[in-house]
């Protein structure tokens, strides 16, 4: 074997090998590359996007119908029997055939719309406003993805911490049932404190497995949020830092100000009512003539035998204006404007309840970050408190002052301490953004 392919070989065995032993690496995954795969690949979001390019063809068939249309046609015509005339001249009944055949014609004919009722315009405008909602819709399905990011990544991110400390707590549990068996071997301690640590290390296994179960689930369901497949290994990269989601104080009034100026659905709301009252125009229109003008170019041959191409065609151009007036539609029209005025009512009163229940949002929204800031900051020391305790308790009871149920109860509440914080901490992530959204501000996405 030659050096090269030697080469080749060994290129390729090497490539073998970071593979292997890199196939099973996680993929490193902090809330910004969350957003950013989530954005990128989330079948939703996708779906929002093609709306508003669909709303771009919508616009420009509005216009199309003041554009001039062009159009081209060919005709065959296969007389098995020509047709046959009769009249009368005097006393005589006169007969005769007319046509041919073979009939062929070909015409391209122009048709430009001159007025029609307005339709044109009216459409126009509604299709500039349904892509200014549809731009709306797309920021709003922007936010409410984010907003669902941050709940799937805290909330993962919440049940692997709770499975870490209820694991934790096992591990402590089974050091301890070591302990007290050494000290229940040598005849220091009672055989209830030996069968309370056996059941205690017993009542943990349960914890561990649906905290396990419960990490598994929110993992799963935050790939599919982020569009990758389950079998892709991802870690979670967080930093304990609430000065992250610190909003300075807002004035009531102010706040309400910015939810009506800013949040989506008040915008499209808004945006709906116009197009509504828009439509009740477009319904009149029915109440108008139209006026169109039109011009065709025509060939056509007639023959009873031969090719259609071995003779000449006659050539004819002609024009029309046409005048279409509307006199009586057994009330169609009416019946259709009084529909479109009863609809624009119902999207005002839609429009101000959707501003009330924004308003309310927000109110709810305040409420709920202010209370899990707080929640968090009273959290403090409570865990290393908690842990101090534990040491303390564990130095008791190895030298006979304390007893099993100090260490249990110290045990517990350190397990009590560190799930409530974590849980405060994924309170105040979510509550943030929550209350983020309910102001209607955009939020920062960071690119890879």
């Amino acid at each position: 074997m030659d050096t090269a392919k030697i080469a080749i070989l060994l290129s390729f065995l090497v490539l073998v090998s970071f593979t292997y032993i890199f196939a099973d690496q996680p993929i490193q995954v902090d809330l910004n590359s969350a957003i950013n795969l989530a954005i990128a690949h989330n079948e939703t979001y996708q779906i929002a996007i093609k709306e508003v390019e669909k709303a771009d063809g919508q616009v420009m068939e509005a216009i199309s119908g003041a554009l001039p249309q062009l159009t081209g046609g060919f005709t065959y015509l296969r007389n098995w029997e020509i047709p046959v005339g009769v009249f009368q001249m005097d006393d005589e009944i006169v007969t005769f055939k007319f046509g041919s055949e073979h009939s062929y014609s070909a015409n391209l004919t122009l048709t430009q719309p001159i007025y029609s009722g307005g339709k044109t315009f009216v459409a126009w405008r509604l299709a500039k406003m349904y892509k200014k909602l549809t731009k709306e819709m797309l920021r709003k399905s922007t936010q409410d993805l984010i907003v669902e990011v941050y709940n799937g990544f805290y909330g993962a991110r919440l049940a692997i911490e709770v499975l870490r400390v209820n694991e934790e707590a096992r591990q402590l549990a089974d050091e301890n049932l070591d302990v007290v068996s050494k000290l229940y071997a040598q005849g220091m301690v009672a055989e209830f404190d030996f069968l309370r640590a056996k059941v205690e290390v017993a009542n943990l296994q349960p914890e561990v497995i649906k905290a396990r179960s419960n990490a598994t689930v929110a993992m799963n369901s935050l790939k599919n949020l982020l569009g990758i497949s389950q079998e892709t290994l991802i870690e979670l990269n967080l930093e304990y830092d609430s000065t992250a989601f610190i909003i300075p104080p807002i004035d009531p009034v102010v706040g309400e100000s910015e939810v009506l100026a800013n949040r989506s659905e008040i915008l499209m709301s808004q945006y709906e009512v116009n197009m509504r009252k828009q439509a009740i125009s477009l319904e009149k229109a029915g109440y108008r003539p139209s006026l169109y003008f039109t011009t065709s170019l025509q060939y056509q041959t007639q023959f009873n035998q031969g090719n259609p191409f071995d003779r000449s065609w006659d050539r004819s151009i002609s024009s029309m204006i046409l005048l279409d007036v509307p006199i009586f539609d057994s009330w169609k029209t009416p019946s259709r404007v009084k529909q479109a005025k009863l609809e624009w009512k119902q999207s005002e009163l839609k429009s101000d309840a959707i501003r009330k229940g924004m308003v309310l949002a927000y109110q709810q929204s305040y409420g709920n970050y202010l209370e899990s800031r707080n929640r968090l900051s009273a959290q403090g020391d409570a865990v290393a408190l908690a842990k101090r305790g534990l040491d303390i308790a564990k130095v008791r009871y190895e030298s006979g002052v304390g007893t099993q149920l100090e260490l249990s109860d110290a045990r517990l509440a350190l397990s009590r301490a560190e799930i409530n914080k974590a849980v405060a901490f994924h309170d105040l992530a979510v509550s943030y953004a929550a209350m983020i959204r309910a102001l209607g501000r955009d939020f920062y996405i960071a690119k890879e």
